[in-house]
């Protein structure tokens, strides 16, 4: 009895063969096309081996302070963005000291740019006239002790007298001096030293809003990278200590399939080269990755050693193809090598039932043609082409770019 993967692919070969029965639209130009030959090479026979699927990235996510979570915006299963907020802390006293902060650092900046502006035109018109007043009091106090002088001369002035006029006269000449001073210092502006100090107090002011923000910034738990959530570790209300976890992070855009090679077929495998894959969650599509690396340490029990192979996931209504876990077959070149048949991987039509190529029949008028679909199975990959078996022959014109959007029996212009 056959089994219902061989049924599919009869049932999609004869939907194929009818569809090629049925008249094509007229188009007298022809689809415009890039075609490719079909070609015979020396290859090494394919071999299937066993691999898992895994998320190119996996990250489990952690509070890098303690707190309490208030909001947690997302669900397992969610598709996040980088930077993305996947849980909120509790802030409220550190945005308060955020605000004290801030005042603090204006009040700062304020005096050194004061400072820096120097004497205003106001206070040195103050010193001067403060100067001028000192002036002035000295000169009443020295003609008085000079009056008092010549009256004790004559005997009609004490002692006393003169003495408190002498220091009458020594006050007014220190605030003289003083008031010199400050009008020196209004006219030569703040010291250098002032302002060096003034500048470090606002540079130790604006480390400290940044340390602040830091920990703000600490306090909202971001994605550290496109993906999907695949685990939540805690919810909204509960408490999370430093390096506690939140939320697992699994990159499924590209994915790393890990497969276990004996060691006598490792020598034939090169970092770089296509592999075709298999997948049973996914049997109706054929994928193509790449063999990312090959890692130098083999398992001490089977002697196999672990290959990476790198493939990029198709997402269909924001939801991966693909996901982690999954059962990967991998088609590698390790046998005898002989003759097979090879296309470019660009001429596989992929995503139906079966795996197939457009072959182009050539017309009388040069460059122009009719398509028909011709099923295929895959072997392995190769530099840029993939093996098939099929009724296809060396020579043969495949399409390799504008198949997407052939059908049975049209007409096409196409270009080598």
């Amino acid at each position: 009895m056959a089994s219902a993967t061989e049924i599919r692919a009869w049932l999609g070969l004869a939907l194929l063969l009818t569809a090629s029965a049925l008249p094509a639209a007229a188009d007298p130009a022809g689809a415009p096309v890039v075609v490719s030959r079909v070609e015979q090479a020396e290859l090494a026979a394919a071999q299937s081996f066993v691999g898992t699927v895994y998320p190119a990235r996996i990250s489990d996510v952690g509070s890098a302070v303690d707190g309490r979570i208030v909001h947690m915006p997302v669900e397992d299963g969610q598709r996040v963005a980088a930077g993305e907020p996947i849980a909120e802390l509790l802030r409220g006293l550190l945005e308060i000291e955020r605000s004290g902060a801030a005042a603090e650092l204006e009040r700062r900046a304020q005096v050194l740019a004061e400072l820096r502006a120097g004497s205003r035109p106001e206070e040195l018109d103050q010193s001067r006239a403060t100067v001028a007043g000192a002036t002035a009091r000295v000169e009443y106090a020295r003609n008085r002790l000079a009056r008092l002088a010549r009256l004790a001369e004559r005997g009609t002035s004490t002692e006393d007298e003169l003495l408190v006029a002498q220091t009458e006269v020594s006050q007014a000449e220190a605030q003289l001096a003083g008031a010199r001073a400050a009008l020196a210092l209004a006219e030569a502006g703040p010291r250098q030293e002032a302002i060096a100090q003034a500048a470090a107090a606002l540079a130790a002011q604006e480390a400290e809003v940044a340390r602040i923000d830091d920990q703000l910034a600490k306090h909202t738990i971001r994605a550290p990278f496109a993906g999907w959530v695949v685990e939540r570790f805690t919810e909204q209300g509960q408490w999370v200590a430093r390096g506690g976890l939140v939320a697992r992070i699994a990159e499924l855009d590209r994915l790393e399939i890990e497969i276990q090679v004996p060691e006598l077929a490792i020598g034939t495998l090169a970092v770089g080269a296509d592999v075709r894959l298999e997948i049973d969650a996914a049997q109706q599509q054929t994928w193509i990755g790449r063999l990312e690396r090959i890692v130098p340490q083999a398992d001490l029990l089977s002697r196999s050693f672990p290959v990476k192979v790198l493939l990029e996931n198709r997402v269909v209504d924001g939801e991966p193809v693909l996901r982690g876990g999954l059962l990967a077959r991998a088609w590698l070149p390790v046998g005898k090598t002989g003759p097979a048949t090879v296309v470019p991987k660009d001429a596989l039509v992929l995503g139906g039932s079966q795996p197939l190529v457009y072959v182009v029949d050539p017309a009388a008028t040069a460059g122009q043609g009719t398509v028909r679909p011709v099923p295929v199975v895959l072997g392995a990959a190769l530099a840029g082409t993939v093996e098939i078996r099929g009724d296809l022959g060396p020579g043969q014109l495949v399409v390799i770019r504008g198949n997407e959007r052939l059908r049975p029996g049209m007409q096409v212009s196409y270009t080598p």
